[in-house]
Parts: structure tokens; C-alpha cells; sequence
């Protein structure tokens, strides 16, 4: 494995550093939801001025929900850094299966099922980002244990996969992460602790 950097904005945004390239994932959003925590405006302020998130080669989003996206924020990224490549779904990606490379990184969006049953119909995507240096699964809010998301990742050997906390912390996804060929685990879309009203 080359070298990986991984930065959280918050909940479930991450930037991905790898092979000289600088991935946004999910990094945007400022609508609060009960018991998650978002990008406040003294965060973002702080995220303006970070090394990570400077200069993104691309800005791409599992899906659009409020506490992963917001069309404003994503503006504002624009703004600073237009040639940066945005991938949304359904705009450009779409279908089961869509890629993007950049340079000798590659985007594969994996759409999987969102967790809940009322969330069966939204648009959604893991993303594998393949590379010399290593691959990253980001599942997204990929329901738990989900076999849709083992048979899109198949046979290929992660570095680092990461996933809602719920794959740890409920016995299903405990007994998935045996089959996830995934050499380290990193969880996300916790809250900060000035939000976890729920004891998470």
C-alpha cells in the first residue's frame, strides 16, 4: 500500500489523498440532523483553510441526501476550485455501475441499496477508488451486511474500506466483515459529542 491520507469533514464526508490526487467524498453538507453532526459555518471556515481541502481534483457524493450534500456548499467549492470535476448521481453517474479515472486513479460508483426501507428508492452509490498506491471502499449509507455490496467489490483487495458504524457495532455486520477482503476498517458518520445525543 502506497501512501493513503484520509481526512473527515463530518458525519460521513471524507477527502481522500492518493497517487496525487485530492477526492472529495461526501464532504459538503450544512443541514443538522438530529443526533449527526454537519459542516457548521465555523468548521467550514476552518475546512476553507485546510490543507485537504484545498484544490480537489473531484467532488463526488453517494447520494443527496441532506446530511451528505448541499447544493450550496457544493457552489461554493465550484467557486474556489472550477476545474475540479463534479460526479453526482444520477448526473453524470448513473446506472449499476459507473467509472471515472483521473490520471491513474480510478472512481468506480457501485450502486448499492440505501439502509431503511423507506430510503429503497433513493439513488445510491458506494465508490471503490482503485489505484497503484492502494483501494478504498466507501460504502456510503450502504444497508448493513447488504450482499450487494460484497458482490460488487468481488475480488478486489482493499486497503482500506470505509463504512457506517452500524458494520461494527450490529452482529450482521460483524459476521460481513469477515467476507470484505479489507485490510483496515475505518468507521464514519458518527457525531461529534457535542452532538451524540444517542450515546453512539
Amino acid at each position: 500500500m502506497g501512501k493513503i491520507k484520509i481526512t473527515l469533514s463530518a458525519n460521513a464526508g471524507v477527502c481522500v489523498e492518493i497517487c496525487g490526487k485530492r477526492i472529495w467524498v461526501d464532504a459538503l453538507h450544512d443541514r443538522k440532523t438530529p443526533g449527526f453532526s454537519t459542516v457548521s459555518p465555523k468548521l467550514l471556515t476552518a475546512l476553507w483553510d485546510a490543507p485537504a481541502f484545498q484544490k480537489p481534483d473531484t467532488i463526488c457524493y453517494t447520494h443527496i441526501h441532506p446530511d451528505h450534500y448541499s447544493r450550496e456548499l457544493t457552489a461554493e467549492a465550484f467557486a474556489r476550485w472550477p476545474e475540479a470535476a463534479l460526479l453526482l448521481p444520477g448526473d453524470p453517474v448513473t446506472g449499476g455501475q459507473y467509472e471515472a479515472s483521473f490520471g491513474n486513479v480510478t472512481l468506480r460508483f457501485l450502486r448499492l441499496p440505501h439502509e431503511g426501507a423507506q430510503y429503497a428508492h433513493t439513488l445510491h452509490y458506494g465508490i471503490l477508488i482503485l489505484s497503484p498506491e492502494g483501494n478504498i471502499l466507501i460504502s456510503g449509507d450502504c444497508a448493513v451486511a447488504a450482499p450487494e455490496l460484497q458482490q460488487a467489490v468481488g475480488e478486489v483487495s482493499l486497503d482500506v474500506a470505509i463504512l457506517d458504524f452500524p458494520w461494527l457495532t450490529l452482529g450482521k455486520g460483524r459476521a460481513a466483515l469477515e467476507g470484505l477482503n479489507a485490510k483496515n476498517i475505518l468507521l464514519y458518520h458518527l457525531p461529534f459529542s457535542e452532538d451524540d445525543i444517542n450515546g453512539y
